[in-house]
């Protein structure tokens, strides 16, 4: 299992995105998972790691900034887990509503306020590339804490396949399954965040 991604350091704070998720020989896109924002995986060297990416043939590779090999978290882990119990390989992309590094989720979002308008904060839609693997929506209640993330999600939906659109929804008592949503009046979908759902006595499933 591996995680490749762009990093960016400005101002003191860190930034991450563009992140792969790859597992087994293939490098077929399997899911898109939007996050909240990056945790706590950080570079394991120096080492540019673009000319490799590209060499994959990867059509959600985007070969602008600097790439390198990461750290796997907890909830990469978890993700990886998932999928391997279903596919021998593939590759998992996780965009976030913000890229700043923190996986304090409150703090998180306090930082988020303060630095809203820094040039590595958001995603460019043009960065966006789905490559037709499902979209799964997956970024919990804090969706709500700022209207900026609400637009941020709502510029993910627009972007996918409304055929291709996932959730990571409760289905039982503690559990989870990933399942076919669309967007509400508000143009939003509701979610849980991984990080809960493969917590506390909770499983996460295929539906």
């Amino acid at each position: 299992m591996r995680c490749f991604a762009r990093w960016w350091e400005e101002d003191g704070k860190c930034y991450r995105d563009q992140t792969i998720l790859q597992f087994g020989e293939s490098w077929k896109p399997l899911a898109n998972f939007i996050l909240l924002n990056p945790g706590s995986a950080t570079p394991m060297d120096n080492t540019p790691q673009n000319g490799y990416l590209a060499s994959k043939d990867l059509p959600c590779f985007v070969d602008e900034g600097v790439y390198y090999r990461f750290s796997i978290d907890r909830l990469m882990g978890d993700l990886l887990k998932l999928y391997a119990q279903k596919f021998d390989g593939g590759v998992i992309r996780i965009y976030n509503l913000f890229n700043l590094k923190n996986q304090h989720s409150g703090s998180a979002i306090e930082e988020y306020r303060r630095f809203a308008s820094a040039r590595h904060m958001h995603t460019k839609p043009r960065e966006i590339w789905y490559a037709d693997a499902p979209v799964i929506v997956a970024v919990g209640d804090h969706l709500h804490a700022d209207p900026g993330l609400e637009e941020e999600l709502k510029k993910y939906i627009a972007l996918a396949d409304p055929s291709r659109l996932y959730s990571l929804s409760k289905v039982g008592e503690r559990e989870f399954a990933i399942k076919r949503a669309r967007p509400d009046d508000s143009g939003l979908i509701e979610s849980y965040h991984p990080s809960y759902t493969f917590k506390y006595g909770n499983r996460t499933r295929f539906e």
